[in-house]
């Protein structure tokens, strides 16, 4: 008699190397889709922060002016700002590591050693 079919401890092989790779392979996953995130989340404080710039050579007379030296003096520019402004899209934009909202987030605005900078704050 000729049966076709796998016998029980062929399934359990493949069932176990299945599971070998899926513990070797999660933490790979995982690691791309965390990065992805970070990059995601860099991208748009840096989309945030061209907006501020592009906001500032509008508004120049509102910067911080202290001629070429240090200003202790600072700007404050929300996302909401930049939004009603125009310089950024109306649609929301979030953080992809926790999915809150950038809506309240603010760019500072500081003159140092002549030059302007522009430093994110989530909150």
């Amino acid at each position: 008699m000729n049966k076709k079919g796998f016998t029980l401890v062929e399934l359990l092989g493949v069932i176990v190397i299945l599971g070998i790779i899926g513990m070797i392979a999660a933490p790979i996953v995982s690691n791309v889709i965390n990065k992805s995130m970070d990059d995601t989340s860099n991208a748009q404080i840096e989309t945030i922060k061209r907006a501020a710039k592009a906001w500032a050579n509008a508004n120049v007379y509102q910067l911080p002016d202290c001629g070429s030296t240090n200003c202790a003096e600072t700007k404050t520019v929300t996302v909401a700002e930049l939004k009603a402004g125009g310089y950024l899209d109306d649609k929301d934009i979030t953080n992809p590591k926790d999915d809150s909202s950038y809506e309240n987030a603010k760019v500072i605005i500081q003159k140092q050693s002549g030059k302007y900078t522009y430093t994110f704050k989530e909150k």
